[in-house]
């Protein structure tokens, strides 16, 4: 019997398994489906807002994150008219550093979440700078308002209701994976992964786990913190009444790592994303190492873990967003990045062989030019600019027996 040549393509779409990704960042929320080959076959797109309540506070709504997180996962997989039934994992990636702590009992937000970019710490930093040496040693970072640790402190200090739940115990914290992983599992979930954790200054980079030493440091109880586990384990299950399907949430991994294991993870692999900042990333493999002028952070391998150099350039996308209309500026904007970042490069221990770019303004031909001219080392990218959810499908499929 000779069947019709769409019958085979139906049967073909029939049997696919795709990835289905949620990449909080910090301008905007996506929800992006691949395929099990990585090729992106939706995208949905929601803006956040932010809040700028004083000079150098930076907030944004716990509750609008988690409403948007299920409205885009819903409309992209509405959109693509895939089952849910074709899901086989669900990954998260997110901006990290981000701070919110909450009511177990009620899941309500004490206060709005810290963004990363928030600077209200600067002046309770500067008082624990004797605790560098030790924080340097343990976390490979330094002492900043940049990181969870002192966003914590100063909510534990200055919000009573976070004083009271701690005291009855129904005080958590997380950051954005960990707060969005709680509303969104039917288990309530209080984990995070490894790479997130690595962020707060509170954990041990050497040997994973929370580092009672850092706790005292910034007087910080272990009683909220989430249980860290690697980036790819079962986390929780995506609640059935999100997309009418249970579906094992199997991986997370904090923005900028999820981006290198994009890239690659063998020593020596260069990436840079141009996102809300600019973030450069060098894997230097199973030896911890400091370098002035670069922060040391974790990165999954295929096997367990590595060491990565990251370093960070201020708002990128904002900047490039304001002068899309005027091209005269628009070059400016672009060649300053460039420049930064080419800086940054030109320092890394290791030569690269070649630099991987991703973000949204790598569509822009001209930055992907300067950049190599720049640096005089090959500049390519992945086939999407997403880079950061590319890492998380990658990491499913590396992990998943399809």
């Amino acid at each position: 019997m000779n069947f019709p040549a769409q019958f085979g393509i139906l049967e073909q779409m029939k049997q696919e398994k795709y990835f289905l990704v949620l990449d909080v960042g910090t301008s905007g929320i996506k929800a992006l489906l691949f395929t099990d080959q990585l090729t992106v076959v939706g995208r949905s797109y929601k803006e956040i807002h932010k809040f700028h309540p004083q000079k150098g506070f930076v907030e944004q709504d716990p509750k609008e994150l988690v409403a948007i997180s299920v409205a885009v996962i819903q409309q992209v997989v509405k959109g693509t008219k895939i089952s849910p039934e074709s899901i086989i994992a669900m990954g998260i990636t997110n901006q990290r550093e981000t701070t919110i702590l909450w009511d177990k009992k009620t899941g309500k937000p004490v206060y709005p979440a810290i963004v990363w970019e928030d600077e209200r710490t600067i002046e309770e930093c500067s008082k624990i700078l004797k605790h560098e040496s030790l924080v340097r040693n343990l976390t490979g970072l330094t002492i900043l308002p940049y990181f969870s640790a002192s966003k914590i402190a100063w909510i534990l200090s200055n919000v009573e209701n976070a004083k009271k739940l701690l005291k009855e115990s129904r005080l958590l914290f997380g950051t954005v994976d960990t707060w969005i992983l709680w509303n969104l599992s039917k288990q309530h979930a209080h984990v995070t992964d490894y790479t997130n954790a690595s962020r707060t200054l509170l954990f041990n980079i050497k040997n994973h786990t929370w580092d009672t030493k850092l706790l005292k440091a910034f007087s910080i109880p272990s009683s909220i913190l989430p249980k860290a586990h690697p980036s790819f384990v079962k986390f929780g299950t995506l609640k059935k009444e999100i997309l009418g399907r249970e579906i094992p949430i199997m991986a997370i991994v904090g923005d900028q790592q999820s981006s290198m294991y994009a890239t690659g993870v063998e020593t020596g692999k260069t990436k840079a994303t141009y996102g809300t900042g600019t973030f450069i990333l060098q894997v230097i493999g199973k030896k911890f190492l400091l370098k002035d002028g670069f922060f040391t952070t974790i990165v999954p391998l295929q096997k367990g873990f590595g060491y990565a150099l990251e370093a960070k350039i201020d708002a990128t996308g904002q900047t490039v967003a304001k002068h899309l209309q005027d091209k005269v500026e628009l070059i400016k904007t672009i060649n300053q990045i460039a420049t930064d970042a080419a800086t940054v490069i030109k320092n890394l221990p290791i030569i690269p062989k070649e630099v991987t770019v991703d973000g949204g303004i790598t569509r822009e031909e001209y930055l992907i030019k300067k950049q190599q001219e720049l640096i005089g080392i090959p500049v390519v990218t992945h086939k999407t600019f997403d880079g950061t959810a590319l890492g998380v499908a990658k990491l499913l499929k590396d992990n998943s027996k399809i």
